[in-house]
């Protein structure tokens, strides 16, 4: 199995921010979205190119570390709101092609 990376810093400003995910026809194995400080709260969701929210999760505290696998056509949108501060989150995602 061939693994692609998706590797992002970003920084929310007003606690928001939207990220282009080069997801193109690959399946998305693994999401990990880490704040800088443990304590930092965030909502993260992924939205795709028919403007639909295909993964949404709420309420994370420090990061969000979760093995899954969802199919993607296109390319998707992170999207990281509600954040408790503006500070550099770091985005990694690892596709199977």
């Amino acid at each position: 199995m061939l693994i692609h990376q998706e590797k992002y810093n970003i920084t929310p400003s007003s606690g928001t921010i939207g990220q282009n995910i080069s997801a193109g026809g690959k399946m998305l194995k693994h999401v990990f979205i880490k704040a800088t400080t443990s304590s930092t709260t965030f909502d993260a969701k992924l939205t795709d190119i028919y403007s639909n929210i295909v993964f949404v999760r709420d309420d994370n505290t420090g990061e969000l570390n979760e093995l899954l696998e969802l199919p993607s056509i296109g390319n998707w949108t992170l999207t990281i709101t509600n954040a408790s501060v503006d500070e550099v989150f770091n985005v990694l995602f690892l596709f199977s092609e």
